[in-house]
């Protein structure tokens, strides 16, 4: 079974969104990385919205983890599935590869041992999450820096067989390809003939960093020359495959993106103009090869492992082996220290178990995922909390974060919710100890990002409150938007926020604290979160709204904070509530329904 024909995309990412709602970005089709829509509401969900309207998209996650230990996560997938069937995406792809041990969700795509037992495993979970979704899957190979000595097969024989087990489709990363090979000394033509030709959904074309020990798959600056050659192998042996751009570091302008979909375009015109044809018959030649029989797949060049027709004795199962390789990736002075630190038998594990070549030795091949996985969770704590990164500079946050997260590691697919914890942890650091105003701009930058997407609803708008009569208005009771939160804090975080945009967060440490706490007000008008910080008498009012007091009485407790206080200043204040979109709906016992009230 193949899926339609979508042409030539690209992969969507934040920085062009309000392109998207412009319903501006005229090429054939797109994809989105799908866990940043799982937040209910705000500007990704309008995203989706407008997608849907005007071209074919594609939902691409990275924390399915289908080779992780155990079963899916079943709320993941009841999620993904929720959200496939509202926005209708063409097909759903993931990643060959897994993410989670445990509880512990590493955002990286990790590669697998190609062994019976990781096959039988990796199939079983796809057939239960393609049961979940009610939907095939796409699944994409991975870039990836180490071998496993107990491997049995190739990466295209393990995945062919997979799709001949369960159906599943293949997002074929042609970038990833060449990276791979270029690692563990293949062919990339070989994988192209050896790959399940009719099981071939999907292109990606990407570049990649060429680091002299080895290739990284960056996704940084133009698809290059080695891999537009291998795209037009591949079309020349598959036909027509609907191909994507990604470009993901160093983002480049959405017309950039353009050109090198555009580029993807013109090739395929030419090629099937020249008559190119893909083979009269599917290729099978790996989907029904007995492992027991397959050849097992060669060392890179140099090892002195791997060279044997049959597995080590002793080979670990396959979660002893993600056990041992997640915890040296997540040890946090580095895989070295993690082997320094553990037994004899342990090092003597890691041995047997992973392949390195000269000058490329197992650890350094290892501390490329170590690497990864920390500098992922900074910099997606970075953009969480940019304020708290400048206040204290890069070697302080970069120490902060290190310490967070072997405290509190990430238990969610959704990368940015990592920081949700963050306030309550530094508040107890010694950085707060010293610098007290640290812990409130922690949570003043967290609940700015819960704004960001939390669930869109009905608002109240002033023709709403026009269409009750005065005379109920004191015993009006109003309920607050999802957005909406209030802070008490000591610092003025207007100030802080002045003096850090002009370069002198050192003197924003110095700021005294108020006496008392006063309320901050974070909100989101229309996609974008904002703050408010009332005077006394409004914020006493609000707050008495937010406690479920009337309207009368959180009037009559602005008076009391401000005495003579004007009662045109709170209708003013009513106004910019109902304006910043704070109120989300209104009532009040014994009004007629026939008045309005929701």
């Amino acid at each position: 079974m193949k899926l339609p024909f979508l042409g030539h995309g690209v992969g969507l990412r934040v920085p062009h969104y309000e392109r998207a709602l412009a319903g501006a970005l005229e090429v054939d089709w797109v994809e989105v990385v799908t866990e940043n829509f799982f937040g209910g509401g705000g500007r990704p969900r309008a995203v989706l919205e407008r997608l849907r309207r005007d071209l074919p998209l594609v939902f691409h996650g990275v924390s399915l983890g289908i080779g992780s230990p155990g079963a899916p996560d079943p709320a993941y997938l009841a999620q993904l599935r929720a959200l496939a069937d509202q926005y209708e995406p063409a097909w759903l792809s993931d990643h060959l590869c897994w993410t989670t041990l445990g509880a512990h969700v590493s955002h990286d795509l990790l590669p697998l041992p190609y062994t019976e037992e990781a096959l039988r495993h990796v199939s079983a979970n796809v057939s239960r999450a393609q049961d979940a979704l009610g939907r095939p899957l796409l699944l994409e190979n991975v870039s990836s820096y180490v071998a496993f000595a107990a491997s049995q097969l190739t990466e295209w024989e393990f995945l062919s067989a997979l799709a001949e087990r369960t159906g599943c489709l293949i997002l074929l990363d042609l970038n990833n390809i060449l990276v791979s090979a270029h690692n563990h000394g293949f062919s990339p033509q070989q994988y192209l003939e050896g790959i399940r030709a009719d099981r071939v959904q999907q292109l990606h074309l990407a570049n990649h960093a060429d680091l002299g020990t080895h290739k990284f798959d960056d996704h940084r600056g133009p698809v290059p020359s080695v891999v537009w050659e291998l795209y037009e192998e591949a079309w020349r042996r598959f036909g027509p495959v609907s191909s994507l751009v990604e470009w993901d570091e160093q983002l480049g302008s959405w017309e950039a993106l353009c050109v090198e979909q555009r580029e993807a375009s013109a090739r395929a015109e030419r090629l099937t103009r020249d008559g190119s044809e893909p083979p009269a018959s599917p290729s099978r030649r790996s989907a029904g090869r007995r492992l027991s029989s397959a050849p097992r797949r060669s060392a890179p060049s140099g090892s002195r492992e791997g060279q044997g027709a049959s597995p080590l004795s002793g080979t670990l199962s396959l979660g002893e082996t993600q056990e041992l390789f997640f915890c040296a990736i997540t040890w946090p002075t580095g895989v070295r220290d993690f082997l320094q630190s553990s037994g004899e038998s342990t090092r003597l594990t890691f041995e047997r178990v992973l392949l390195g070549s000269p000058g490329f030795d197992r650890v350094s091949r290892l501390e490329v995922y170590a690497d990864a996985y920390f500098y992922r969770l900074l910099a997606a704590l970075g953009e969480v909390f940019p304020r708290l990164a400048l206040l204290i500079g890069p070697v302080e946050f970069h120490n902060l974060i290190t310490d967070y997260v072997l405290a509190c590691p990430s238990t969610s697919p959704d990368l940015r919710r990592l920081g949700l914890r963050l306030p309550e942890f530094l508040r107890e650091a010694s950085l707060a100890q010293r610098w007290p105003l640290l812990y409130e701009v922690a949570l003043f930058e967290r609940a700015l990002d819960r704004a960001l997407d939390c669930p869109d609803g009905a608002l109240v708008s002033e023709q709403d409150l026009a269409r009750i009569p005065v005379e109920y208005w004191p015993e009006l009771r109003f309920t607050f938007a999802p957005a909406t939160q209030r802070l008490a804090l000591r610092w003025e975080l207007p100030r802080v926020e002045q003096l850090c945009r002009s370069g002198q967060a050192a003197l924003a440490l110095e700021l005294p604290p108020g006496q008392e706490p006063r309320g901050l007000w974070i909100g989101r008008r229309g996609h974008v979160p904002y703050y408010h910080c009332p005077d006394a008498a409004e914020d006493a009012a609000l707050s008495q709204l937010w406690q479920g007091a009337t309207l009368g009485d959180a009037c009559a407790e602005g008076e009391r904070a401000v005495p003579g206080l004007e009662p045109a200043q709170l209708v003013v204040a009513l106004r910019r509530w109902l304006a910043d979109g704070m109120l989300a709906g209104v009532s009040a016992a014994g009004v007629p329904a026939a008045v309005g009230c929701t």
